[in-house]
């Protein structure tokens, strides 16, 4: 759990979801999103909502559908009792109508998919429309972010593809590079990223998705090496049994990023890294 110091200016935010990739995603959109301040950050139902009765306040919460010990249902209840006036946004990746009605019988003021796009959630958290439909139907504007000069920033003046089948991970991670001054464009699979390459298309480094759907991010790999070898390619997934070195040393990627384990900071220093290497390798 961690916990944060807020502002009354802000909109102040609460998670609960026993995925720490989900976790962090949220935790790192928010610690760059203007106007908003992260101020709870839970892995279970229990102890978000002990956290309330102890006295923790929000305006908004986002709560996993499928939460250990105490299911989502019943966390968004018990919230709905103690924080009447607080928006609960129920997230889940089930469109069942079940969970659905379950979750707005229980109080939640939306139902928003993990597949969403970030303009999505961001405008469920934000409440920017009336009323936040029980599924967002994807044409919100993506939200802004204040931003230094590129130049000024770390990634400033270079170029990354990112590269996901998960609309929200690769939402998220392209806008979270934005934020530190890189240029970037995004391919939702191992085709697009191929066409896009065989096009002509060059960028300084791509964070690839080690498992997409269509094929495995190693093969990626194998196409940046032909079409623009002076690219550097970093591999991201989300499985927690993964080795890393393990899969840089078989795939001749630049690096690995395990999903919800690092953050922008840590992203931004292994990019940067890559590219650095790229550059020199190629310079030889």
């Amino acid at each position: 759990m961690n916990t944060e110091s807020s502002s009354a200016t802000l909109t102040e935010i609460a998670i609960a979801d026993d995925s720490a990739v989900i976790r962090n995603l949220l935790e790192e959109i928010l610690r760059y999103e203007t106007g908003y301040s992260l101020v709870a950050s839970f892995d279970n139902g229990r102890d978000i909502v002990a956290w309330v009765r102890e006295g923790g306040k929000a305006d908004v919460f986002v709560i996993d559908m499928r939460l250990p010990g105490l299911s989502g249902t019943a966390t968004i209840s018990a919230l709905r009792r103690h924080m009447p006036d607080a928006r609960i946004l129920a997230f889940s990746a089930s469109a069942q109508e079940e969970s659905v009605r379950s979750a707005i019988e229980a109080g939640a003021d939306g139902y928003l998919l993990k597949e969403s796009k970030l303009s999505e959630l961001m405008e469920a958290i934000s409440g920017s429309s009336a009323t936040v439909a029980p599924i967002l139907d994807g044409t919100a504007v993506p939200s802004e972010r204040a931003q230094s000069t590129p130049l000024e920033q770390p990634g400033g003046g270079m170029h990354v593809l990112v590269v996901d089948d998960h609309d929200l991970v690769r939402d998220a991670a392209a806008a979270m590079l934005k934020s530190k001054g890189f240029t970037v464009e995004v391919c939702t699979s191992a085709a697009e990223t191929t066409a896009w390459l065989e096009s002509g298309n060059k960028c300084d480094a791509a964070l690839v998705d080690l498992r997409l759907g269509d094929a495995s991010g190693a093969s990626i790999v194998e196409v940046f090496r032909r079409e623009t070898p002076v690219s550097a390619v970093i591999l991201h997934s989300g499985a927690a049994d993964q080795d890393g070195e393990r899969v840089v040393r078989e795939t001749g990627a630049d690096g690995f990023l395990a999903k919800g384990d690092y953050t922008i900071d840590q992203m931004v220093d292994r990019l940067t890294t890559a590219i650095e290497s790229r550059r020199e390798q190629s310079s030889r």
